[in-house]
C-alpha cells in the first residue's frame, strides 16, 4: 500500500530565494517518490509552478495584524500555521509528515507525534547560528523572544523526529555535537533546482576581468558582506588585476551600499535587473562573500549555472564540496587567502562548458530524489 505523506511548510512558494526555490526541489523529490503527497504552505495568488500537479494543496494565509504577531511571538507563536495545520491532522491520516525547517512545525511538537506518523524535518540551517547572525533585522523587542522560541523549536524536532536531514554536513556536525549521546538519524541530502536543468552551450568570452556580485541588495546578510567586499576586499583585487571591473546586481540595493560603491573603482550597481541570468553572463567570475549564518548558499549556483568559476568565503562553500574539488569554486577566510585564492581561480582557465555539466550533474532534481531515496530506504521510510 502506498504510503501517505504530508509537507508542512511555511516559506512562500510564489517568491524567488534562497530559502523558497530550496523548498520547491525538496517537494519535487518527495513528489516524485511518494504517490499520495499532500502540503500545507502559505497559499499567494501566484504559486507558478513551484508544487507539482499530483500533490493535494492545503493552502492558509496569514491575516494577522503586525500587533497580533507581536503579541504571538511572545506566546511561542512564530508560525502562522499552528491553527491549519491542528484542524487538517484531526481530519487526516498520513504515515510520513515532513516538516520543512523546525519553524514549520513550531509549537505542534505533541500534535504531530500523537498522530504515530513517522517524521522527517529539514533543517535548512542552524537557526542558532542563522538567528544570531541575522539579529539587526529586527527589534530587540521582538528579537528575543523569536530567537528563544527559534532556538527552541529546532531542539525540539531535533530530538523528536525520526529521521533529521540537513543541507550540509557542517550543519550535521553542529547538531550531533549537542546531542553527542544520542543517535537523532542524521542525514545530509543538499538542494537541488526544482526545475529541469536543459543542456546549453557557450560563447566563448575572451579574458575580460568582469566579477559579478549578486543577492538581495537591502537584506542584512547579503548586505553587509557585501559592503566588506566593496570597502575590503576589491581594492587588494584591484592591486592585483587593475583592469578588473565589478558588476554587483540585486533587489533594492541599500543607500549605504551605493554611496561605498560610490566612493571605489569600476564598479557598477544594477538595482533590480530584469533578467539577473543576462548580468551574471556579462561577467567572467562570480563572487559570493557571503560570511555569516548556516546552511548552504544558493547564490552560488547562479554562478555555476551560467558556467562562470565561483570565488566564495569559506561559510559560503558549506555544502559544494564537490565543486572545490573540481577546481571550480574558490575559498578565502582573510585578505592572505583571498589573493592566492583569486590568482588560482583567474590562472585556472576553467571551461565552462565543463563548470555547466558538473552543475548539472551535482543539483539536478533527478539526482537530489536518489540522494532522497537512499536516506529513505536506509530508514526503512520507503
Amino acid at each position: 500500500m502506498s504510503k501517505r505523506l504530508l509537507f508542512i511548510t511555511r516559506s512562500r512558494l510564489s517568491e524567488n530565494n534562497g530559502g523558497a526555490n530550496a523548498t520547491k526541489g525538496f517537494i519535487r523529490c518527495f513528489a516524485s517518490l511518494f504517490e499520495d503527497c499532500s502540503i500545507i504552505y502559505p497559499g499567494t495568488d501566484d504559486d507558478g509552478d513551484a508544487i507539482p500537479q499530483n500533490v493535494k494543496r492545503f493552502p492558509y494565509r496569514d491575516d494577522r495584524s503586525k500587533v497580533r504577531k507581536g503579541i504571538d511571538v511572545y506566546r511561542g507563536i512564530i508560525c502562522a500555521n499552528n491553527p491549519v495545520v491542528r484542524k487538517h491532522l484531526k481530519a487526516h491520516g498520513y504515515d510520513i509528515i515532513v516538516i520543512d525547517n523546525s519553524f514549520s512545525g513550531s509549537s505542534l511538537t505533541s500534535e504531530i507525534k500523537a498522530t504515530g506518523a513517522k517524521v522527517i524535518t529539514i533543517h535548512h540551517n542552524v537557526e542558532r547560528d542563522y538567528q544570531h547572525d541575522n539579529r539587526k533585522e529586527y527589534s530587540i523587542s521582538f528579537r528575543l523572544p523569536y530567537l528563544h522560541y527559534a532556538i527552541k523549536s529546532e531542539r525540539e524536532w531535533l530530538l523528536n523526529s525520526d529521521v533529521n536531514i540537513t543541507l550540509t554536513p557542517k550543519d550535521a556536525a553542529t547538531f550531533q555535537s549537542w546531542h553527542k549521546d544520542k543517535d537523532l538519524h542524521l542525514h545530509t541530502w543538499g538542494v537541488c533546482e526544482y526545475r529541469p536543468i536543459a543542456d546549453k552551450t557557450f560563447e566563448p568570452k575572451g579574458d575580460n576581468l568582469t566579477f559579478a556580485i549578486t543577492g538581495s541588495l537591502c537584506f542584512m546578510q547579503s548586505l553587509h558582506p557585501i559592503m566588506e567586499f566593496v570597502s575590503r576586499y576589491w581594492p587588494l583585487l584591484k592591486s592585483l588585476y587593475p583592469a578588473a571591473r565589478l558588476i554587483i546586481a540585486g533587489r533594492n540595493p541599500a543607500d549605504i551600499l551605493l554611496g561605498e560603491c560610490s566612493r571605489q573603482q569600476d564598479i557598477s550597481v544594477i538595482p533590480n535587473p530584469d533578467d539577473i541570468g543576462a548580468v551574471i553572463r556579462s561577467a567572467n567570475y562570480y563572487i559570493c562573500p557571503i560570511n555569516a549564518g548556516s546552511g548552504l548558499k544558493l547564490r552560488l549556483l547562479d554562478g555555476f549555472k551560467q558556467g562562470l568559476p565561483v570565488l566564495c568565503h569559506e561559510v559560503s562553500a558549506a555544502g559544494y564540496e564537490r565543486m572545490t574539488e573540481s577546481g571550480c569554486l574558490f575559498v578565502y577566510h582573510d585578505e592572505q587567502t583571498f589573493s592566492a585564492a583569486l590568482q588560482r581561480m583567474v590562472n585556472a582557465q576553467n571551461a565552462a562548458a565543463d563548470i555547466y555539466q558538473l552543475f548539472r550533474q551535482q543539483f539536478s532534481t533527478e539526482n537530489a530524489t536518489n540522494r532522497l531515496q537512499t536516506i529513505l530506504k536506509e530508514e526503512h521510510l520507503l
